[in-house]
């Protein structure tokens, strides 16, 4: 399978920080041929208060250059995953970028995907805790992801956001350009009522400007309640097709890719360890059996492979 959205970098440069590749190690062996043959390898920032709490203390400091830590964990990337697997790059949350002209350095090291926000408001916009949209500096941001041929990613922006990013690709589309957009994990929220999954209309614009939805197997995403009410993974499977077929067949399934935001070998603790519905070890197994069971064998293909594999060529 492709993997639209993975904290690969993120897990990498925490490793180094605290000296610690065991979970990491443990990471890398689900990478083979005949599981995981592609992935949108990610590096998180967020508020500086929020990343000492959820991730490391020394995570950013104002000593850190935003390059060199997207170098470290690139490096260390590059030296433990297999060559046959196809990696992209990733930036979720633009905090701190020192400069708009900085995307220019994280290309040239091999970032193809940027996430203007996390969670939080920063210079460029506002995430989904909060409510204002694009600055006149994200606006510039965006702009020169497209003149880049990065691909915008919305996942966690909020309405405003999301909306004032359409907006201003359906314009940037207009003058001739093309414009490589997707949500990488986020589910419907007409089926799980969260902040991050996404409402029919906001399916609907990314259809508009020929975008992707990568459809997201963290439980959390899937249905509301399902860690509160311990439901099985049986039942989450059939929940997670449904938000396929549901997005699917308002996108376009030539539009669906997968996604997993698995954080089990990231984080230690049991909590991050329920989070997954399919176990990252057998996944490309697991899946398939799902959703063979579901579509034909080249649309189930399509959303395993082909789509993601075709998107990918576009913007290395």
């Amino acid at each position: 399978m492709y993997d639209l959205h993975y904290d690969l970098l993120t897990a990498m440069y925490m490793a180094e920080l605290n000296n610690n590749f065991k979970n990491i190690k443990g990471w890398i062996e689900c990478y083979n041929k005949n599981n995981v043959i592609g992935l949108v390898a990610t590096m998180c920032f967020m508020s500086k208060e929020e990343m000492d709490r959820e991730y490391h203390v020394d995570y950013y400091k104002d000593s850190n250059n935003i390059i060199d830590m997207f170098e470290s964990g690139i490096s260390l990337t590059k030296k433990c995953m297999p060559e046959y697997i196809d990696v992209l790059y990733g930036i979720e949350g633009c905090d701190f970028l020192k400069d708009i002209s900085d995307l220019e350095i994280l290309y040239d090291l091999g970032v193809r995907v940027v996430n203007i926000v996390w969670n939080e408001a920063n210079k460029y916009a506002s995430g989904n805790r909060d409510t204002y949209g694009l600055t006149d500096l994200g606006k510039k941001l965006i702009k020169k992801v497209i003149d880049l041929n990065m691909i915008i990613d919305l996942s966690h922006a909020n309405s405003k956001t999301f909306n004032d990013i359409i907006e201003l690709v359906k314009e940037e589309q207009n003058k001739g350009k093309t414009v490589y957009i997707y949500a990488s994990h986020s589910n419907s929220k007409k089926l799980c009522d969260i902040n991050r999954n996404l409402t029919d209309e906001q399916i609907k614009k990314i259809k508009e400007v020929n975008g992707y939805i990568g459809v997201c197997s963290n439980r959390n995403f899937v249905i509301k309640t399902a860690v509160k009410n311990n439901v099985s993974d049986s039942d989450l499977r059939k929940s997670y097709i449904e938000h396929i077929k549901y997005i699917g067949n308002i996108i376009g399934f030539d539009k669906v890719l997968l996604s997993t935001d698995d954080m089990t070998f990231s984080h230690g603790d049991e909590d991050y360890k329920k989070l997954p519905i399919y176990n990252y070890r057998y996944i490309k197994e697991e899946l398939y059996e799902d959703l063979i069971k579901n579509f034909d064998k080249k649309t189930t293909n399509d959303i395993m492979y082909m789509t993601a594999r075709s998107l990918f060529e576009k913007v290395k």
